[in-house]
């Protein structure tokens, strides 16, 4: 399988690092495998949404990792999608050696967040990852980032809410979840 859509059943709030649907409204999110680099992302993606006939509210992760290994979690506040392939690493202090995978991360909130809220849940999400991947070694023993090509999205109801760090319910478990879902 190289092509996974998700339709989340109705129009999120959505922030991410993702090459198409990075900020505004989403209702469906794409996976797409890639065997190799493409020139202009963007245009691809376009091409490919238009293809499957979904013209906006998309968001859109490229990974060079086989779609059909595509991990999922459900808590109670979130659930999570996520597509892992660990070669080039990005450490601090290091230099990127090459290699094509990347860590792709969907967090779904079922609490509602404001603008300010779903910026947090981005952060609380983005230092999982990276707190997971340097409990993993992924860097031997160094600081890690991820890899260098990592996106993530996160997506939830427009609400009020304006905290989802690990203090709070929603961050925590969006933080036990990253993790559980990067060492399976």
């Amino acid at each position: 399988m190289t092509l996974f859509v998700l339709d989340l059943g109705r129009d999120l709030s959505a922030l991410g690092n993702v090459v198409l649907g990075g900020f505004g409204r989403v209702r469906y999110v794409v996976f797409k495998q890639v065997d190799r680099y493409v020139e202009d992302f963007e245009l691809y993606a376009r091409a490919l949404l238009e293809g499957l006939g979904i013209t906006n509210r998309a968001a859109i992760f490229f990974t060079a990792v086989d779609i059909s290994s595509m991990r999922h979690v459900e808590g109670r506040l979130v659930e999570l999608y996520a597509t892992v392939g660990l070669a080039n690493p990005a450490c601090i202090g290091d230099r990127p050696t090459g290699g094509a995978h990347t860590v792709n991360i969907l967090v779904v909130s079922k609490t509602a967040l404001s603008s300010r809220g779903l910026l947090d849940l981005y952060r609380t999400a983005a230092e999982a990852k990276a707190a997971t991947l340097t409990a993993r070694g992924l860097c031997g023993g160094k600081p890690s980032l991820g890899t260098v090509s990592d996106a993530v999205l996160v997506a939830a109801p427009p609400g009020d809410a304006h905290y989802a760090g690990a203090a709070t319910e929603v961050g925590a478990e969006t933080s036990f979840l990253i993790y559980e879902i990067l060492n399976k």
